[in-house]
Order: structure tokens, then sequence, then C-alpha cells
């Protein structure tokens, strides 16, 4: 899944706008009209500042992918594509503030930053854009929709060890349809993940309503859901917000702990009160004051172990529930 992602600002013609990463790396606005990859961006979820990285999709088609990335010691603060390899933190990793018919995208790095078409127009196609120190109450260039595509996403991958059972891990049952979660062994002899067990993180965005993220498995290309108190997979084309998860960092020292935008009060929890064994059922429950079967260790997955490039067709998410 990518979006499009489009200023208030419109060009001197009235042309609508996008965000558009240029063949040497700057970014500036593009003709949303003769959009190319581009001006494609695919959200991915991070979990150290809970906010997410927009992956440029022509630097996919290149070989190099990319994420936008504030260069802050360059004032006005610059915008480039940096490699993905670099790893995600603070200077490539964005918020949005929900509310109203667009979006403020502002920086991990301070929420002052916004993300901004720079000038006070008129905005010509190639008009640079920058980190804007302060917010000006919402003009046109400091505002922004994101508009679903359908193109490629990236597999940043992950595994989810529960800290009550740290050497099992989620994993999906690619042998029946909206099968509960399980956590289990690591799927191979020596100790590497199984498609079954990664998960990409994918921000997802309604318009103008961020819903948060969406893990998506490796095997079955399906979202983590919740159905009753199960926690299953779910068909892509049968989303709601039950697939919209936020996270928060756990009580314990590099744990995780996440909960349902539907319902906020319901956590992944390993069944039970141990001992937790592989093929024990995860579930979503309410929250219990940080118990070890409610807490989970994320674990970033080498790209090189996991499975090619898939196209997801996501639809939109509707509704919290």
């Amino acid at each position: 899944m990518a979006y499009m992602i489009v200023p208030g600002a419109k060009g001197p013609k009235g042309e609508t706008l996008a965000l558009n990463a240029a063949d040497d790396g700057s970014i500036v606005v593009g003709n949303a009209e003769f959009a190319t990859a581009g001006m494609w961006w695919s959200l991915i979820y991070d979990f150290n500042t809970e906010n997410f990285a927009m992956v440029n999709v022509g630097s996919l088609e290149s070989g190099t992918p990319a994420v936008l990335a504030l260069e802050p010691d360059d004032p006005p603060e610059e915008l480039r594509l940096r490699p993905l390899s670099g790893g995600l933190f603070e200077g490539n990793t964005w918020d949005v503030a929900p509310g109203g018919p667009a979006l403020a995208v502002r920086s991990s790095v301070s929420t002052s930053f916004n993300l901004n078409v720079m000038g006070n127009g008129p905005y010509p196609i190639g008009n640079p854009v920058i980190t804007y120190d302060g917010w000006n109450g919402g003009q046109p260039n400091e505002v922004w929709t994101f508009q679903q595509l359908d193109a490629d996403d990236y597999p940043y991958d992950f595994a989810f060890a529960p800290e009550c059972a740290a050497g099992l891990c989620l994993t999906a049952n690619p042998q029946a349809e909206s099968a509960q979660l399980t956590i289990e062994p690591p799927g191979d002899p020596d100790s590497h993940y199984s498609p079954a067990q990664l998960w990409s993180s994918i921000y997802v965005i309604d318009g103008t309503t961020p819903l948060g993220a969406v893990f998506i498995n490796a095997e079955t290309v399906q979202a983590v859901c919740i159905l009753g108190d199960a926690l299953v997979t779910k068909d892509l084309g049968q989303l709601d917000a039950s697939a919209a998860w936020l996270t928060g960092a756990g009580p314990d020292t590099g744990t995780t702990m996440i909960r349902s935008i539907a319902n906020q009060n319901l956590y992944w929890n390993v069944e039970g009160g141990g001992p937790y064994g592989p093929g024990n059922p995860v579930i979503a429950w309410p929250f219990q004051g940080g118990a070890q079967n409610e807490q989970w260790y994320v674990r970033p997955v080498p790209h090189e172990v996991t499975s090619p490039p898939r196209r997801l067709r996501l639809p939109m998410l509707r509704g919290r529930g």
C-alpha cells in the first residue's frame, strides 16, 4: 500500500500538487496529474518513536529503499531521501495531528517542525518542501491529505515474542482462515523465523484520520484482527478498525505493549496463567497492570531472510468500532 501525499496549496494554475522525491534526492512538490513513483510513499511503523517513516516507492524501484529524512543543521530545515538501511529514528519518522479537513505532518524530532511547502505562494512545480519550525494555524501550504494508491509495500518485518515465553513468537496458521494466533518456536532448525512468524508494520491513514499500525503476516498476507476475544488473521479485503493498533513501552525494559484502537482497553495477551508453551493461544484482553504475558519483545528481522516485496491491496479501514 502506498499514498500520494497532497498539500492544501495549489500550483499557479490551480494544479493539485504532491510530495515528490526528485531525481537528485531533494524533496519538492510535483504535479499530481502526472504522478510518478517519486510521488508515491509507503508508510512503515516505527516501534521506537511510535510514529511512521515515509518510504519512497521510486527508491524501492531503484533497489535502494530510502525514507524522507530531516536534516536539521541546514536552515531552513532541509528534507532529503536517506537510505532505509541506516535505520529509523527521530530524524526520519513522522507523526500526524488529526482533525479538520487535512493533517499536520510533524517530525518526531519536535512537534514544532511541520512539513511545509516553502514560501507564501504561488507554488510552482518543483517548489521545495521543508520542515518549518512553527505553525501558522493550518495554512494551505502546511496541511496535507493522504490519498491511497495501489503500489508495492516494503516488507520491513518483525517478530513478536512475549516476555512470558521469550523463546517463542507470535505465529499465524496458514492452513485455516481466521485461525487464532498462537506462540510457537522459531520456524526452522537454525532458529530463523518462518514466514508465518514475520509481520510487516504498516501505518494506515484514512484520508484525514490516522488509524495507526496494521501488522500483516508474510505467509498469509493477512492482518492481525480481533474476533471475539481471540487474535486472528483476516483477509485484507475484510478489514475494519479491529485491525488497527497502537504501541507503547511496557513497564519492563525493552518491552512493548500493543493495544487495539477499536477498543483501547484490549491488549495483546498470551492466554492463561502459565506455564506458556508452544501452541498457547493469543487473545485480546483488558490490561492487567503489566503482567509478563501482555508485554512483548519486538524483534527486527534482517531483510535477507524475509520474503520478496509483496503487492498489497489494502482497503481503507473504516470506523473505530
